[in-house]
């Protein structure tokens, strides 16, 4: 296992004010890693504190909103300064928009874009740039992409948006620097994370209608993040998919 090789290393979460990033982010301290959160609500971040057990374990919080270029290189640079290099990047920062494309406007097409792809993509840039120093032998990028980035079901009311869209183009985006960090021979590997639906408020934009599906719970996909990591150095992980089982009772299953 490599979780010890990531005890004391620093670790960079986006979106880690609440749901699937702040549970992240918690596993990771409570490994004894060093977390940087990056949220517009950096006060939530620190208040995640108060769950880390760990001893001497911290997560640092620091203001960045990813709708705003200028905040994302800031936010890097503070890190770069206070930190010197990073060995973890955890990409989770997104939003979700329940409409049609045919009824969406200009302003939230592009903000689903300005937030899912390009922002995401500045992150794995100046990450990579902070992984990409002589000191770090190895390093770990893991994006949270979703299910959506690799099929789109079926369903009575398809309000998806552009969002499939900005995941299609995530998976393109790890697949490509997946490739370039092969070719700069880089110790680094890169793992999507691509959860069905998730029980956070991220799905409050559906109001009522997915109440009676099965969901999975931040924790699961926490969980997921740590297996990848903890993988042997030999072996990446190139994309972990999860979606919740619908249980039914015992004496309906067969063998």
């Amino acid at each position: 296992m490599s979780s010890e090789y990531w005890n004391s290393k620093v670790a960079v979460v986006t979106g880690a004010s609440v749901g699937i990033g702040a549970h992240i982010a918690i596993k990771l301290a409570n490994a004894g890693i060093t977390v940087v959160g990056l949220a517009r609500r950096s006060d939530l971040i620190e208040n995640l504190n108060k769950d880390v057990l760990e001893s001497g374990a911290k997560i640092h919080a620091y203001h960045c909103d990813f709708t705003q270029e200028q905040s994302i290189d800031e936010a890097f640079k503070w890190i770069a300064e206070k930190f010197g290099s990073i060995s973890i990047l955890i990409c989770n920062a997104g939003i979700i928009k329940a409409n049609f494309v045919i009824e969406s406007s200009n302003a939230e097409i592009k903000e689903l874009y300005d937030l899912n792809v390009f922002a995401t993509t500045i992150c794995l840039r100046e990450g990579l740039k902070l992984m990409r120093t002589p000191e770090n032998h190895r390093g770990h990028i893991i994006v949270l992409n979703s299910i959506l980035g690799h099929r789109i079901p079926d369903v009575a009311v398809p309000l998806f948006s552009v969002y499939p869209a900005t995941k299609h183009a995530i998976t393109g985006l790890c697949q490509t620097v997946r490739q370039e960090i092969h070719f700069l021979k880089l110790n680094i590997k890169l793992t999507s994370i691509n959860p069905g639906m998730v029980d956070t408020d991220f799905l409050s934009v559906y109001s009522h209608t997915l109440d009676d599906l099965p969901k999975l719970n931040a924790m699961d996909v926490a969980n997921a993040v740590m297996y990848a990591l903890e993988t042997p150095n030999h072996v990446q992980v190139e994309d972990v998919t999860l979606q919740a089982m619908r249980l039914h009772n015992a004496g309906s299953n067969h063998n």
